[in-house]
């Protein structure tokens, strides 16, 4: 069960180990924060204003990062092998169109026929002529009626093909944007309780090592004792089931945009 307690440690350093932002906004932070401090109001609402400022300069320059983080996602995701095989899948189907076109060229006939004359050149005695056969070639073409009928509605399948080859194109970049985006959350999401739980383990092994001068002192029994320890090892415990889960959150992130998650976030 994740337990939250105050610490008494800085809140900005906190804020910045949870929400985990690049350097350049941990830079701008500095920047903004040293400014605020460093400037002398005349006014106590005029030194608040400012501070305001500040924070909301801050918070929008965390946001921007992490958009941008968000759009490196997505665009190395876009180039992996499972949105490239739908390219690969509209070609496949483009070239069905194109065979399917000219099927038809299969399916004709062509047919030669060459008249010798030789026979033919025998004078007529009657006439003083010589017989000569016209026309000396002949061509054919045969076409089957069917393709008449049913080609053109092959051509439409083959096209719609295509066209459900882009759909599915179109499918499939739309669930990889929502699988790496949501699995990018979750990985925040972690690192957010990771932080949270730090706190808390921090603060019960302070306890528990105060205990132990209690109850060597004889002033805490056996009993708070073992309950501090066995409450300090089960949050322990739930730290490094947090940290597990966002280890594992990271590996299949960087299995969707095919490098390391450090490299998109630095």
């Amino acid at each position: 069960m994740l337990k939250y307690k105050p610490s008494n440690s800085n809140p900005m350093s906190n804020a910045l180990r949870i929400s985990g932002i690049s350097m350049l906004v941990f830079s701008f932070m500095i920047f903004a924060l040293c400014r605020v401090i460093g400037q002398n109001p005349t006014s106590t609402a005029l030194s608040r204003g400012q501070y305001r400022d500040s924070i909301l300069a801050i918070r929008n320059a965390s946001r921007n990062a992490d958009s941008l983080i968000q759009a490196k996602l997505v665009v190395l995701a876009l180039q992996g092998p499972k949105y490239q095989v739908t390219g690969h899948q509209i070609k496949v189907s483009q070239f069905l169109l194109s065979k399917t076109k000219k099927s038809w060229l299969n399916l004709l006939a062509l047919s030669a026929n060459f008249n010798d004359q030789t026979f033919a050149k025998t004078p007529v005695v009657a006439t003083g002529t010589t017989e000569v056969v016209y026309p000396r070639y002949f061509f054919g073409v045969t076409v089957p009626l069917g393709v008449i009928f049913s080609l053109g509605s092959d051509i439409k399948g083959a096209r719609e093909g295509v066209e459900v080859a882009r759909s599915n194109q179109e499918q499939r970049a739309r669930e990889i944007k929502a699988d790496v985006l949501s699995k990018y959350k979750q990985y925040k999401n972690f690192g957010q309780l990771i932080g949270l739980q730090n706190t808390v383990v921090d603060d019960e092994q302070a306890e528990v090592k105060l205990a132990e001068k209690k109850f060597k002192d004889g002033s805490l029994s056996i009993e708070e004792y073992n309950q501090l320890n066995r409450s300090y090892s089960n949050d322990l415990a739930q730290k490094l089931n947090l940290q597990l889960s966002q280890d594992l959150m990271k590996l299949e992130i960087e299995e969707i945009i095919g490098t390391d998650l450090e490299n998109v976030i630095n």
